[in-house]
């Protein structure tokens, strides 16, 4: 008996290992499920069930042509077992994996929209044992999500067996569920997942939807009359017109956001591997001019999220969106990877790759190179750029380790983790530059002054991961930073000159750049380079913070109120001494005064005192200070003392800040409350020994 939606050998095929059934169990549930298909559908349904004893066909058969047309099915059920998900039988490799491949090339797509708005997978797992986490990760990387099935399955303590139809003890099973019962949801579930497809939704929106060929018989006359109404429409428009793609279109076949691939690992314990294989590609196609790249914070805002691909192609304003699956054991790697059209939701590539994990280098490029192919790209050469990676798999491994735990949050055990993971990478490869980058970093965060043995460490760091590799552009922006903190910022200027020239267009750099322009007082270069920064990563943290700060420094406070303001939706809490003087440098006094409370900032409440004229309570605090903690915030000290224009206080904390290289000393020629002492001869005494570019 044919299928009921014209093209198609049948309609359901039942996918099972045949140890499954020498009890019967699986002759019984199709037997069960056909009598319910029969009471529940209208139009009489088609079942291929492979009742051969042996598990698969004989050697002597062509396995795939003789699965080739049973395997063009509208629905597929694999009965899920403790023997089913062996990725070495013959249901699993030439039933289960050659389906979800074909399924995707048909004119419907796997996942498919239903008449009630839901989607639904056109494999439908029915589920006859609890599987383990092995198990249950080789299917959800297999289909690239989340396995939801329909279960009979009898569960009591130390029982774990399929449910029969006639049970002696119903009564004892946890899952509380009826053989009946489940048996009428299969058919359900079938019933509308027909209905779908042989009534497709127009502009169906799911992940592998392509618009369907199907035609149900009794509209064929009424459809024929209508295409040649068409037909000839469109002869004319096209006699008339030349159609061509909006510019808008075109700019959106050209951009893609990377989202973070999903951890399928058996353990659930390589979410850092998957963050640092979505990372590398983000990097990978961002190298490419033609091809416009959303940066890493705005990707990784969906990490976790079921979002519709079509909304997250809305916030993002890209055309293109690569997500998939990473499942890595050991030394094998298996990743998934699918590249969707956002706005309608069609699958344009997917691939499947199967490798050792030293090869993980060689299929980033791979998938790279076929999201180029699938974006018809025109590159120089045709080839991806070249790369610098590392020697040793395993060092890769521990680097993205320790680049997890540096992204994942500022606090103290993080960075310390992270260094640790990046100590490891170079042990494993002593050519690798980045891990000493990093280390370099995560020692410069928890410094105050150029003179602490952290600070000496972050500089000698940097110095490595220079001498191993100078072109290296994170590593000279890094550099650059060290240098400006401990004065020497005509040596920093010539270091963010080199990055701009060798990679002007990484967001790291752009970033950095801002910063230092800022500290400069070169304002419109460093909100240029910040708002580049931010151009395909609208919601980076640290660019937002940067920009602010050059509208800070620069005097335009209402820029810095609205971005800060705007950035607390994304950031909560971020920099909250930043608004603290943006309040103060506004006049608004109330509000600097409840934000400073709220943080405890003895400077800062201090500042604030003076600027509201109460200086006995500002001088006090002032005095607390300079005895609990005098040589690592001198700088903060002097600008409390300069909200209340005490000009001594102010001249001899900016000395004693520069005499302890405090790093925030050296924003001191653009702070706008000390503009007024820019004459006095102590501070140009200070200016002389800064020297500041041009």
């Amino acid at each position: 008996m044919p299928s009921i939606v014209q093209g198609f050998e049948y309609d359901i095929f039942i996918s099972y290992r045949h140890n499954d059934n020498r009890s019967g169990w699986v002759t019984e549930f199709v037997k069960a499920l056909q009598e319910e298909l029969a009471a529940t559908i209208k139009e009489s349904v088609s079942v291929y069930f492979d009742s051969n004893p042996h598990d698969g066909l004989l050697e002597t058969h062509n396995v795939d042509k003789s699965l080739e047309g049973k395997l063009k099915c509208l629905i597929f059920i694999p009965i899920l077992s403790q023997t089913y998900c062996d990725t070495k039988s013959f249901a699993w490799q030439h039933e289960f994996v050659v389906f979800n491949k074909i399924v995707n090339d048909d004119q419907f797509g796997r996942d498919i929209k239903l008449s009630n708005g839901n989607v639904a997978s056109r494999i439908l797992p029915i589920k006859i044992h609890d599987l383990d986490s092995n198990d249950k990760g080789a299917i959800e990387t297999e289909i690239g999500g989340v396995l939801r099935a329909i279960e009979f399955v009898f569960k009591s303590q130390g029982v774990n067996r399929p449910l029969r139809a006639t049970e002696d003890h119903l009564q004892d099973n946890q899952n509380k569920t009826f053989y009946r019962d489940q048996i009428n949801k299969v058919a359900n579930a079938i019933k509308e997942i027909l209905g779908a497809l042989k009534n497709p939704t127009p502009q169906n929106t799911t992940t592998n939807y392509k618009p369907t060929t199907a035609i149900p018989k009794l509209k064929t006359k009424f459809i024929f009359i209508g295409s040649t109404v068409l037909l000839l429409l469109l002869a004319g428009y096209f006699l008339y017109t030349k159609p061509t793609a909006s510019s808008e279109d075109r700019v959106l076949d050209k951009s893609i956001a990377v989202l973070p691939f999903v951890d399928m690992s058996p353990n659930h314990d390589q979410e850092y591997f998957a963050d640092g294989l979505s990372e590398e590609l983000l990097n990978l196609l961002a190298q490419i001019k033609e091809l416009k790249v959303i940066g890493r914070t705005s990707s990784f805002q969906f990490k976790g999220k079921n979002e519709d691909l079509r909304e997250i192609g809305k916030k993002l304003n890209v055309g293109r969106v690569l997500e998939g699956s990473v499942r890595k054991s050991e030394q094998s790697l298996k990743i998934t990877a699918q590249l969707i059209d956002t706005r309608d939701g069609s699958n344009l590539w997917s691939q499947t790759y199967s490798r050792k994990f030293d090869d993980v280098f060689a299929v980033q490029d791979e998938i790279a190179q076929a999201v180029v192919n699938a974006l018809k790209i025109n590159m120089l050469n045709n080839s991806l750029p070249v790369r610098k990676i590392p020697i040793n798999a395993d060092a890769y491994n521990a680097f993205v380790q320790g680049k997890f735990f540096y992204e994942s949050n500022l606090d103290t055990s993080a960075t310390g983790k992270a260094v640790h993971y990046f100590k490891e990478a170079i042990r494993l490869d002593s050519t690798f530059a980045l891990p000493w980058t990093y280390i370099s970093m995560c020692y410069w965060r928890g410094t105050a002054t150029s003179k602490s043995p952290r600070f000496k460490a972050a500089k000698q760091a940097a110095e490595k991961a220079l001498g191993l590799d100078s072109t290296l552009s994170i590593a000279i922006t890094n550099m650059a930073e060290i240098l400006d903190s401990e004065y020497d910022v005509m040596g920093a200027s010539e270091k963010m000159e080199l990055a701009l020239r060798l990679d002007p267009n990484n967001a790291y750099v752009l970033r950095n750049a801002g910063r230092f322009n800022t500290l400069v007082g070169r304002n419109e270069a460093a909100i240029n380079f910040c708002k580049q920064a931010l151009q395909n990563d609208p919601i980076q943290r640290t660019a937002l913070g940067y920009l602010t700060r050059a509208y800070f420094y620069s005097g335009n406070y209402e820029e810095a109120r609205a971005l800060k303001k705007k950035y607390e939706k994304v950031w909560p809490g971020d920099q909250p001494q930043l608004s603290i003087l943006i309040h103060l440098e506004s006049g608004d006094t109330k509000k600097a005064l409840e934000e400073a409370i709220e943080l405890k900032d003895g400077a800062l409440l201090a500042a604030v005192y003076f600027k509201q004229g109460l200086k006995g309570k500002a001088k006090e605090i002032c005095s607390q200070l300079a005895t609990s903690c005098g040589n690592e915030c001198a700088y903060s000290l002097a600008l409390a003392y300069a909200y209340g224009d005490e000009k001594e206080g102010t001249l001899t904390w900016l000395e004693r800040s520069y005499a302890n290289r405090e790093k925030s000393f050296v924003s001191f020629k653009v702070h706008p409350v000390l503009k007024k002492y820019h004459n006095e001869p102590r501070f140009k005494e200070l200016l002389k020994k800064i020297k500041f570019p041009d």
